[in-house]
């Protein structure tokens, strides 16, 4: 039997199955072509397009749903399961809740719109593998590390601190787009780093990572403030600001009720559209429905000489000059006067009021004034003191740390953060010892509360009103409801 056909069916069975594999090749050199295609369309998308490097803020998220119709408002959901029936009435009562922006995007001398970016620093990350991820590589980040270094070790940067960058074009790849930038810690004032122009980067102490925004509001109350605010699309920690203005501040306290109108003229720190904090609140109207005139209209205004607090229209102050206490999250623990010595086990003279609070809370200077001193003392640990004006002063003891940038002689507003609470010193526990004096004699710092703010010297009348006219016209936009407004 002969094996040559057999063979040959074989040698041509084999010719055709490496033909059909040459030919199987074609559709996957077709495919291979499409997925180049879209790799490179998406590469260069990223090229032309800024990434977005912040997470979207909690309370945005739910704005975004409630927008879009996925949840229901807060006055639905409250009439849908039959609770807070009487406020969801005055809610739908009041004025529409409005917004007017106070100052537009910043733009260049093109009329280009800035870019910004912004990131955080990881755990055991240096500052150059921080500006990496915001697309700040080869000579501008060479030159941003040694403008940083000339203040701070780049090596030794803190987990959570955060990096904010303004640049002049939105390429990725363009560094040299970059005009500077904050690398600052959580909720503090940090190091910023800027370019001048011959394009040299310097650094300076202080400086916040976002762009201020000024923003003008009106909010119907119902319920509580917080609530209240939430309802009027604001976020966390504005509610603090206004409780501190109608509360610690004014010379005769307001207390809001439902059915009041709040109008605010605020300042925001912003991260593109992020909220990165509230700073400040220069303007404040208060009106209730059963009162004609308005219960409350202050503005902010600053000389800039430690001269600074809220004022009628007219110029009069509204505000107590200090504080009803130095810091907000604490209690009274001891009082003015003679005791037993906790420490000593003797009767003492105790010269001031403790404030019992957790170790890190914020204390506030308790009045505009000078800062005479930052420094240990003995017992009294880590000391501030501070002078104000006819003739009164105050002591901050026992802190765990000072605020960074104090120097004496330098001007301090009032409710600005000094240090924190600690146990330095002659201390059995976390407390704030706040002491005050007149004239050199020391007297109960509660006594303070009824010490009127001094009146407006009359050569700062002029400053005083081009400074507060602008922000007495926003309060009166958010009445009349001019275009602009958005609820």
């Amino acid at each position: 039997m002969s094996l040559r056909p057999l063979h040959g069916w074989n040698s041509g069975s084999g010719g055709a199955r490496r033909a059909s594999r040459g030919r199987a090749w074609l559709p996957s050199l077709g495919a291979l072509a499409v997925v180049s295609l879209i790799l490179l369309a998406n590469f260069y998308s990223l090229l032309t397009s800024p990434p977005d490097l912040r997470p979207m803020d909690p309370l945005e998220r739910l704005t975004a749903m409630q927008r879009s119709e996925h949840l229901p408002s807060n006055a639905e959901a409250n009439s849908a399961q039959g609770q807070g029936k009487a406020d969801v009435a005055a809610l739908a009562a009041l004025a529409p809740v409005v917004h007017l922006q106070a100052n537009p995007p910043v733009a260049t001398a093109a009329s280009t719109e800035i870019i910004t970016r912004s990131t955080v620093i990881a755990n055991g990350e240096s500052l150059g593998l921080a500006l990496a991820r915001l697309y700040v590589h080869g000579q501008a980040a060479r030159d941003v590390i040694a403008a940083y270094q000339t203040l701070r070790d780049p090596q030794k940067m803190q987990a959570g601190w955060q990096l904010w960058a303004r640049f002049s074009s939105a390429g990725v790849m363009d560094s040299a787009a970059l005009q500077g930038l904050v690398v600052a810690p959580p909720q503090n004032e940090g190091i910023t780093i800027e370019a001048d122009d011959h394009g040299q980067f310097t650094a300076r102490e202080g400086g916040w990572p976002g762009q201020q925004v000024r923003q003008a509001l009106r909010c119907g109350i119902v319920g509580n403030l917080e609530d209240s605010l939430r309802r009027c699309g604001e976020g966390e920690g504005l509610a603090d600001h206004v409780a501190s203005v109608l509360g610690d501040r004014a010379q005769t306290p307001v207390e809001l009720r439902t059915g009041d109108e709040l109008r605010l003229v605020m300042d925001k720190l912003m991260d593109g559209e992020h909220l990165v904090r509230y700073q400040r609140i220069v303007a404040v109207e208060v009106r209730r429905p059963s009162v004609a005139e308005p219960l409350l209209v202050a503005v902010f205004f600053d000389d800039s000489h430690g001269q600074s607090g809220f004022y009628a229209p007219d110029g009069h102050s509204v505000e107590a000059l200090f504080l009803r206490q130095p810091l907000r999250a604490g209690h009274q623990t001891s009082h003015f006067g003679i005791r037993f010595h906790p420490i000593l086990h003797r009767m003492k003279a105790h010269l001031g009021i403790d404030y019992g609070a957790l170790a890190g809370t914020p204390v506030f200077a308790a009045a505009p004034g000078t800062l005479v001193s930052a420094a240990r003392a003995g017992a009294g640990g880590n000391m501030v003191r501070l002078k104000h004006v006819d003739g009164y002063s105050t002591e901050y003891m026992h802190l765990q740390k000072f605020a960074s940038g104090l120097k004496p002689g330098q001007p301090v507003s009032k409710g600005a953060v000094i240090g924190f609470v600690g146990s330095t010193g002659r201390s059995t526990g976390p407390h704030l010892h706040f002491g005050a004096r007149h004239n050199g004699k020391y007297l109960d710092p509660t006594e303070l509360a009824d010490v009127q703010m001094p009146a407006l010297p009359a050569q700062f009348h002029k400053t005083f009103e081009a400074q507060t006219r602008p922000l007495l016209d926003l309060l009166s936009a958010l009445g009349s409801g001019k275009a602009g407004d958005r609820t």
